[in-house]
């Protein structure tokens, strides 16, 4: 049997949406295994199967996998994925058997991780986790950075929706502020309001 094969034989379900994440938007490496995670985790939130597999919990930095950490570490140990700097990207082999696994998923599938990619993966860190954070506040009750973060999150929401990175309503929820006191932020950036 060829490595290839085997490989993809022994997949577990979270190693499988890894490779899905790094094959997305034309094999565009993930920022790093902080993005790794919060990346996955959103995938969780609408996968029933994937959330069993990869088991986040809260943890110093937010929704964390001690699975996804460890078969990511394994797909590193088979060739499949390779860290350049802090960057998580697929080797020949890695592209070559997530293009089997994404002919097994449906186009929405397919749309959802390019979709959560795509806007997760530009983010800068305080960025990243302000959106988690404020999203999942379930997943602060171990966190290290929230207090760094809490004093930021007006700016952060600000920041994400003039990036057309959310909606108007995430902002106003993200930021934590009232609706007048959000929107007079906003025409004073002298951002274009969108819903």
């Amino acid at each position: 049997m060829d490595i290839k094969k085997r490989i993809f034989e022994n997949l577990t379900e979270t190693q499988k949406y890894a490779l899905l994440l790094l094959s997305a938007n034309n094999f565009e490496p993930i920022k790093g295994k902080l993005w790794y995670q919060k990346e996955l985790f959103l995938l969780c939130k609408n996968n029933e199967e994937l959330a069993d597999d990869a088991d986040f919990e809260a943890d110093f930095m937010g929704p964390y996998s001690e699975t996804a950490d460890e078969e990511l570490e394994q797909l590193e140990s088979a060739r499949v994925v390779v860290k350049e700097g802090n960057k998580l990207k697929l080797t020949g082999l890695g592209k070559e058997i997530a293009q089997i696994i994404g002919k097994n998923i449906t186009t929405e599938e397919k749309e959802m991780i390019e979709d959560f990619k795509d806007m997760l993966n530009d983010m800068t860190e305080d960025e990243l986790l302000g959106f988690i954070y404020f999203t999942y506040p379930e997943m602060t009750e171990e966190s290290i950075k929230i207090n760094k973060i809490q004093p930021k999150r007006k700016n952060i929401a600000l920041n994400l929706y003039a990036k057309n990175k959310i909606s108007f309503g995430k902002a106003l929820e993200i930021s934590g502020t009232n609706i007048d006191d959000f929107v007079r932020e906003v025409k004073l950036k002298g951002i274009q309001i969108y819903s």
